[in-house]
């Protein structure tokens, strides 16, 4: 089992827009990451980040499979102006935090 944990930086002026989304999360999007293998899927607010903790047998092919789904392109779509993109690049810079400690 992987546990994974990310960073997301969202625009400071769009949280409340952002803690609004996720309070109604698609019950499609849910069954799209259980299809996917995840599974302990938490997301909390620190400032105007959005950190993201999730378990999976294997985060690459959850990867690719979040990658191909139309849900998930749809869910990312209404995030794409509440989320703060890099300029230079157009995406989100998902910045993946490494772990310290873990007690069961």
């Amino acid at each position: 089992m992987q546990r994974i944990a990310f960073a997301l930086p969202i625009k400071p002026d769009r949280v409340d827009e952002y803690r609004r989304t996720h309070a109604a999360v698609w019950e499609e999007l849910q069954e799209e990451n259980t299809r996917a293998g995840i599974r302990n899927f938490s997301v909390f607010l620190f400032g105007h980040h959005a950190i993201g903790y999730l378990e999976c047998d294997d985060w690459d092919r959850a990867g690719a499979y979040l990658d191909a789904s139309d849900v998930q392109a749809r869910w990312q779509a209404l995030h794409e102006d509440i989320l703060d993109v890099d300029t230079a690049s157009g995406l989100v810079p998902l910045e993946m935090l490494e772990p310290v400690f873990y007690q069961e």
